[in-house]
């Protein structure tokens, strides 16, 4: 009788600790899915900033562009001066930075 006291009691331990083990695999995996939730939501979240953000920079492009088309209209004179020291100001840097670098290879 004794005998199988002590096995009902052993019985009852390794049921118990299977129970526990379940218990704590399923916790585990709903830690699991709410972590997946949230990663999910913040990737949808940087995915929705990114497509505003692309929107705001195509329209401040555009009305970059708009602008400019209005102001060589209003006055084309100063533009075609604004655009001669722009290009001069690039080629005197350019051959500067070419004497530059033939000097370091001399």
């Amino acid at each position: 009788m004794r005998e199988n006291t002590n096995r009902e009691v052993e019985r009852n331990g390794v049921l118990k600790k299977a129970l526990n083990t379940g218990v704590r695999v399923a916790e585990v995996g709903v830690d699991a899915l709410l972590t997946k939730a949230k990663l999910s939501q913040t990737v949808e979240d940087g995915v929705y900033k990114a497509k505003r953000l692309a929107k705001r920079g195509r329209y401040a492009a555009e009305d970059l562009v708009d602008e400019t088309a209005h102001r060589i209209k209003r006055d084309p004179l100063r533009s075609i001066a604004v655009t001669f020291g722009i290009a001069f100001g690039l080629g005197a840097l350019t051959a500067w930075l070419a004497t530059r670098m033939g000097e370091r290879r001399g």
